[in-house]
């Protein structure tokens, strides 16, 4: 099994380097392309420009179920809930990762409540003038996004997430249009990702074709069984997020999680030059069968504004590793 699935790699942050994320993202790339994601740890130094008071959010849980799609494989549907169905209730204040799939498979009769909310456009980040803080809404204005100008970056807002009790649910899904995405966790029960690079995408698509056509991978409708993954071997990598941590994920990654516990995190999509170098902008999946109507805020980027000389000077001017070394060196010196 180890050689399908392990850890992603965990890396440290300093002060400095959180307030250049995208930079540090960027420079540690090549990680992030092989597994589809890195969890990012903070330093004690890091400063956060967290609200002092948070809106006092009482989010419903989406109307979702988890449904097994057949006896023989453990791959989960996620549907629109029967208002008259009763649905099993965790009995324990939390839920490891044995106690959680093994709860999903122990009988095809037994549904749970996906339990989550998700709020667009909502933070618990404050937008602070001081860049010694940081601050999550930064992060579209600080990357590849930011060749668009205000008109585009705008549209790319935090999305908090609330999972509403311990087996909460985040389904299979990618970002819209193959961004890089980052999720940060304030507050209660780890999550355990499970994270499917791009290199793999395909392999899975077609197990999923094969036991239902009318679902696709992109649109957060289905839950996969890690032992579905080995049976095929399809190389995933897991994550338990901690609150204070940061998951990165790479452009075109699919990826699902669950919650030990009732938590809150939020999310946010950028870009890095790759995006389009690597073609995850220009990417077309096969026709959607699912007919989901999507209710999105973002409008779908015309690419073709990313010149390469632009995203040339994009990259000499603010992700330029040399460039980096050279202010530290000229920090350090300021002070012997």
């Amino acid at each position: 099994m180890s050689s399908i699935s392990m850890d992603v790699p965990i890396l440290q942050i300093n002060e400095y380097e959180l307030q250049h994320l995208v930079r540090f993202i960027y420079k540690h790339e090549q990680l992030l392309k092989e597994f589809g994601a890195i969890k990012i740890q903070l330093n004690t130094d890091c400063k956060l420009a967290l609200k002092k008071r948070r809106k006092n959010i009482m989010p419903n849980p989406i109307p979702e179920q988890i449904v097994k799609m057949s006896s023989d494989e453990l791959i989960y549907s996620i549907e629109k809930i029967d208002q008259n169905y009763e649905f099993t209730q965790y009995k324990a204040s939390t839920t490891d990762e044995c106690n959680f799939w093994s709860s999903l498979s122990r009988s095809s009769n037994e549904r749970h409540q996906v339990n989550i909310s998700l709020l667009p456009n909502q933070s618990f980040f404050s937008q602070k003038q001081s860049r010694i803080y940081f601050d999550i809404h930064r992060l579209p204005q600080q990357s590849l996004l930011k060749l668009g100008g205000t008109k585009m970056t705008r549209q790319f807002v935090p999305c908090a997430r609330r999972a509403h009790g311990p087996g909460a649910v985040f389904p299979l899904t990618s970002t819209e249009q193959g961004l890089f995405s980052i999720d940060y966790h304030h507050e209660g029960g780890a999550h355990h990702w499970y994270i499917i690079p791009i290199s793999q995408r395909e392999v899975l698509r077609k197990i999923s074709d094969h036991k239902n056509s009318s679902i696709c991978l992109e649109h957060g409708k289905l839950l996969i069984d890690p032992s579905v993954l080995d049976k095929h071997r399809i190389r995933y990598h897991r994550i338990v997020q901690r609150p204070n941590e940061f998951v990165v994920l790479s452009a075109g990654t699919l990826a699902q999680s669950f919650t030990e516990d009732a938590s809150w995190s939020e999310s946010i999509t950028f870009a890095l030059p790759s995006w389009i170098q690597d073609y995850h902008a220009n990417a077309v999946a096969p026709s959607c069968q699912c007919n989901i109507s999507h209710d999105s805020s973002m409008n779908t980027i015309d690419v073709t504004m990313f010149r390469q000389e632009l995203i040339q000077r994009y990259i000499d001017s603010y992700l330029d590793i040399n460039t980096e070394e050279k202010s530290n060196a000229l920090k350090g010196s300021s002070f012997s």
